[in-house]
């Protein structure tokens, strides 16, 4: 089911029983709310799934100018409005700079948030890179060759079809729009390196293979949360929901049992 909310489209997939959990899934850089598909399909309805493009990708590629270069404070007001539609427990999972938004939202909106998944997290901090190092990301929009590219070499078990896909994915994204998020997930927020203000349940997934949020910066994120689960894919990429969606679905859905079954 789609529904357009304040002036966008939310997709809602149904779980197949009444009053299950609902995941609400926040996509990342040169992304849209198509690459939750497979992961969606493998969590078989045992949960609820909704999903959105942000501002200036997918059906919203032309909003970025009128969005006024979104902050991440404003991208998490965002995601708030979309969860104040869904009815009961809400488990937000964010991918790549997504996991900055998802935190924010779940630290904004605790009652409603009973547990954060950080699937390759960009830090809340930001990447930190030196701006010759993030300029190739900053200048991705409309070059499609350079964006199969650098999918290939952050997800290299990406299959031919899964690169034409996100490939396509990403035409949508302009020039001044991958500037400007290349800007935001790099610079982050001011205390993001500070413990984090959300509370609750956390699983953050990692992969081996991920070129740009290695293990190693993984360890950095950790430590800000109280007790997190921390879970590493084996040849997993940046991509790793694309490259192994049932396995990444299981693991939602287990940290979704626990999170629900504490709550009993």
């Amino acid at each position: 089911m789609t529904q357009s909310r304040n002036g966008f489209r939310v997709t809602h997939t149904p779980a197949t029983t009444a009053g299950s959990p609902t995941v609400l899934l926040i996509h990342g850089f040169l992304d849209d709310a198509s690459v939750w598909d497979d992961v969606v399909d493998a969590v078989s309805g045992e949960v609820g799934a909704v999903r959105y493009d942000l501002p200036g990708f997918g059906g919203r590629g032309d909003s970025i100018a009128a969005a006024g270069g979104p902050t991440l404070p404003a991208l998490a007001a965002e995601a708030a409005q979309v969860l104040a539609e869904i009815d009961g427990p809400v488990i937000v999972v964010g991918q790549s700079f997504g996991a900055q938004v998802a935190e924010l939202l779940a630290a904004r909106q605790q009652d409603r948030v009973r547990g954060l998944v950080l699937l390759t997290p960009v830090p809340l901090g930001g990447t930190r890179l030196p701006d010759e190092a993030v300029a190739p990301f900053a200048a991705l929009g409309g070059d499609r060759v350079a964006q199969r590219r650098l999918r290939a070499e952050m997800s290299p078990d990406l299959s031919e079809e899964q690169l034409d896909r996100l490939t396509d994915v990403g035409a949508a994204a302009t020039p001044r729009a991958t500037a400007h998020y290349a800007d935001l997930w790099n610079t982050g927020v001011p205390d993001g390196s500070a413990p984090s203000a959300y509370r609750g349940p956390v699983l953050i997934v990692a992969g081996n293979a991920d070129a740009i949020v290695t293990e190693q910066l993984v360890d950095t994120i950790s430590p800000r949360f109280s007790d997190p689960n921390v879970k590493v894919i084996d040849r997993g990429g940046h991509w790793l929901h694309v490259e192994y969606p049932g396995l990444v679905a299981a693991m939602i859905l287990d940290f979704t049992d626990v999170v629900i079954g504490a709550m009993s």
